[in-house]
């Protein structure tokens, strides 16, 4: 994998509080709970922490909050290739995660699907064990010590510096999706609505195997997805002249 052109990327995705300046009704929402919900405690778990990452973005509103960012920075800022992200996401490495193999502990690298999403919570109402069965698929001899997203840089990061590469949520690129055999290089595609735009990273819903440095999803660009928001990248001043 080559890259033409340096680029910085921001070290964290952006959080609630940093995407509120540019959209101040956004609301990131919760992740709803696993029995009855009688009062606001049981609704779920939030994900409209100040420091925890946005996410319910559009791609469209991504590109939007990287042009109004470039604009109050005076900078060239916008979403990340696919080919970017991922060359940043390995910082060098060749395994299938940046901090090793698919069985490795992720507990002090990555927010994934473990033993906090795995387990039930019924608030204290002491029912029976087993009265509401695990059911979400997770990785359940690893904790993380959260339910639902973490605060941005709340893991080590990579060689780079670049935390919550793997987990978390899952981060919006800029490349429209094409299967590889007909890819020809990830290249910043013109928007357009129609058009799938390519997902990296995974999430905190997300085992290893679908957090991988190359795994990739797609979505529309008009969905609001429940567990995607993204990460910035900015032109280094020097290349932006030479263009």
């Amino acid at each position: 994998m080559k890259i033409a052109e340096p680029f910085w990327m921001g070290r964290c995705e952006v959080t609630n509080e940093q995407f509120a300046r540019f959209l101040p009704t956004h609301d990131s929402r919760l992740e709803h709970g696993d029995f009855l919900q009688f009062s606001i405690r049981e609704r779920g778990y939030p994900l409209n922490g100040p420091q925890q990452p946005v996410c319910r973005v559009t791609w469209h509103q991504a590109v939007a909050f990287c042009r109004w960012l470039g604009e109050q920075a005076g900078e060239t800022i916008t979403l990340p290739t696919e080919a970017q992200w991922e060359w940043a996401c390995r910082a060098g490495t060749a395994t299938p995660l940046w901090y090793g193999k698919l069985d490795t502990d992720f507990a002090p690298f990555a927010n994934l699907a473990d033993h906090c999403l795995r387990s039930v919570d019924t608030f204290g109402w002491g029912l029976p064990s087993g009265a509401v069965p695990p059911w979400r698929p997770a990785i359940e001899s690893v904790n993380d010590k959260h339910r639902v997203s973490a605060p941005a840089g709340s893991f080590q990061p990579n060689a780079w510096g670049l935390c919550d590469m793997h987990g978390n949520v899952s981060e919006w690129t800029y490349t429209t999706y094409r299967p590889y055999s007909s890819h020809a290089g990830n290249t910043q595609d013109a928007p357009s609505a129609a058009s799938r735009k390519v997902v990296r990273g995974g999430s905190w819903y997300d085992r290893p195997q679908r957090a991988r440095s190359a795994f990739r999803l797609s979505y529309p660009p008009y969905h609001r997805v429940y567990d995607v928001g993204f990460r910035v990248i900015c032109a280094p001043r020097a290349t932006i002249t030479r263009r």
